[in-house]
């Protein structure tokens, strides 16, 4: 059984990882497909900051990561986020939760969210 809600987070379980398409995650979950698609410098960083979010306890956690450079994605309402790959690009991710949790005034609350889809 999966550790759940307030276990989840005393027991410092890392942020889950899921993939908006099967293709997608072959990629990310594949040394060689990493490779192949991104060239060996990018596959390196990609899982690098594929590993740190899976370690962190919840998305906040991403913003003590300087290379990561968490930050809001402009183009969608405010709910996903850019994750920095340096000079090879970057992730946007966002909450699995549907709705995902918020604040009062509306903004992601980020200590709440522990799964993420990458798009």
């Amino acid at each position: 059984m999966e550790a759940t809600g307030i276990r989840k987070r005393s027991l410092g379980l890392p942020v889950d990882i899921a993939f908006d398409d099967a293709e997608l995650a072959r990629v990310c979950n594949s040394d060689a497909a990493r490779r192949a698609r991104y060239g060996p410098e990018a596959a390196v960083t990609l899982h690098r900051r594929l590993g740190q979010m899976a370690a962190a306890d919840h998305l906040a956690d991403l913003y003590h990561l300087a290379a990561a450079r968490l930050r809001p994605n402009p183009t969608d309402s405010g709910v996903s986020r850019i994750v920095s790959l340096g000079d090879h690009g970057h992730l946007v991710v966002r909450p699995r939760d549907d709705p995902p949790a918020t604040h009062h005034d509306g903004t992601l609350d980020e200590h709440s969210v522990r799964a993420l889809i990458v798009t």
